[in-house]
């Protein structure tokens, strides 16, 4: 029997295909190309669901001692953080006749679909890293891991590792980012085994002030082929889901109900901003407001469901809610789905948020999640929706005993066979799996709601 012949007997059986690996400089290239911060941050392979990392809470005590003394037995306190590896899949197909047609044209065309599947992957891979939320998403269709966003969301206290900068971007910020992640994590942050994650007019900015002070910008290659500017001998990343958009939420209207909830007799303020994937963050709803009696009170949002670039769709929405207008704060994360439809396949879109002063629920008609989480996930009195032009600026490890990024596949591309239904389709399928593994918050930091200028 032949490799093909086996291939095909065992995924007629059932079992898995018998594909080979794209070759690792291949994706490394990818990386390098359309996504440099997946390729800056470290990645390993890993042979589980879950990944583990034991973070220190506490440090065996010591100290002076008189001679000949002794001091107690105090050894380290650990706990155990764990990271649910999340699947990621692409499906294309293009036709025997299409193939045929225009191959003195463009060559193999499933090729290219291939190669363009897999680039839109690691661009869903690195919107994750910096917008996933997966308290929001764990019982949907598509659950997510935890990006950024959610991960540097401590503006104050003993594990700080956000500042609310709400001002332009200068210099001197990015030296209290440094200061704030040196003192929480002792550590000297002088070199490439950490990393300033910013988008392109950010690290524009940056660039223009360093020349405007007559400072000598660095470069330095933090992998293969990826050489990229330094600040104070800290690479800066450059990626475009950090952007500030010019788009935004579009129109929101708010009912309310005086049962079924517990919401007390107020009137609530609210805003919402769509996370789009491949994209980022865009500008929140304009504020929106309804008043509520009794103490069973619940409010409904609803909205038509904000599209992107080439079509792009929501992955979360983050509500912010106020009882004084202009103060909303960050209530909490909610789906972009509601599930999928009966083929298994097709989404089913988020057209309206319901607050029923414990949760929030994702809607699309009476069409209502199985399961929702039982409390507001991520609420935070300290993230407040940003203003046109505002955008996120972190700080973050590089060493992989930190920071890392498991995966079980890294971007496979599984053969799907065609079917009597489609006989002249030539389907294919891009599938992977990824996580992004923190060691401890302090090993990350945040500037939330900079503006960045260009100076022409």
């Amino acid at each position: 029997m032949t490799s093909q012949e086996l291939r095909e007997a065992l995924t007629a059986a059932g079992a898995s295909a018998l594909v080979p690996k794209i070759i690792d400089p291949m994706l490394l290239e990818y990386q390098r190309r359309y996504s440099p911060l997946v390729r800056s941050i470290p990645s390993r392979k890993w042979d589980s669901t879950v990944y583990y990392f034991n973070q220190r809470t506490a440090r065996g005590q010591g100290g002076f001692v008189t001679d000949g003394g002794a001091r107690p037995v105090s050894n380290s306190t650990y706990v155990q953080n764990q990271f649910t590896i999340r699947n990621i899949q692409a499906v294309g197909a293009v036709t025997g006749y299409s193939q045929a047609v225009t191959r003195q044209l463009i060559g193999d065309l499933r090729a290219q679909e291939i190669e363009g599947s897999i680039q839109g992957l690691y661009w869903d891979i690195e919107n994750a890293i910096l917008w996933g939320n997966s308290g929001s998403t764990q019982y949907g269709g598509y659950p997510q891991f935890d990006g950024l966003d959610t991960l540097a969301a401590t503006f104050s206290g003993t594990s700080q590792n956000a500042i609310d900068f709400n001002a332009s971007l200068t210099l001197g910020a990015l030296d209290q980012l440094i200061d704030m992640v040196e003192q929480q994590s002792a550590m000297a942050i002088q070199d490439a085994g950490w990393m300033f994650v910013m988008s392109p007019t950010a690290a524009s900015r940056v660039a223009q002030l360093l020349t405007s002070q007559q400072r000598f910008v660095d470069r330095v290659e933090i992998a293969s082929g990826l050489n990229v500017l330094t600040y104070r001998d800290v690479p800066l990343v450059k990626t475009s889901f950090l952007s500030a958009r010019a788009f935004g939420m579009g129109t929101v209207t708010t009912a309310t109900s005086t049962s079924g909830g517990s919401l007390a007799a107020a009137t609530y303020y609210y805003r919402i901003v769509p996370v789009i994937a491949r994209q980022g963050e865009v500008l929140p709803s304009a504020e929106v407001s309804q008043a509520t009696t009794g103490s069973t009170s619940t409010v409904t949002l609803s909205f038509s469901t904000p599209t992107g670039l080439d079509g792009a769709q929501p992955t979360v929405y983050k509500i912010f809610r106020s009882t004084a207008t202009g103060t909303e704060t960050l209530l909490g994360y909610v789906d972009a789905t509601v599930g999928v439809g009966a083929d298994g396949v097709t989404p089913i879109l988020t057209t309206s948020i319901v607050d029923d002063g414990v949760t929030l629920t994702p809607k699309n008609g009476s069409t209502v999640p199985a399961t929702v989480p039982t409390t507001y996930v991520g609420t935070n009195a300290s993230v407040k929706p940003q203003s046109t032009g505002q955008e996120n600026v972190y700080l973050m490890a590089r060493n992989q005993d930190f920071v890392v990024r498991p995966y079980v596949r890294e971007l496979t591309p599984l053969d799907v066979y065609p079917t009597t239904a489609g006989p002249d389709q030539l389907p294919y399928a891009i599938v992977s799996d990824t996580t992004l593994a923190v060691r401890a918050p302090k090993y990350l930091g945040r500037l939330s709601r900079v503006t960045t200028t260009l100076s022409s």
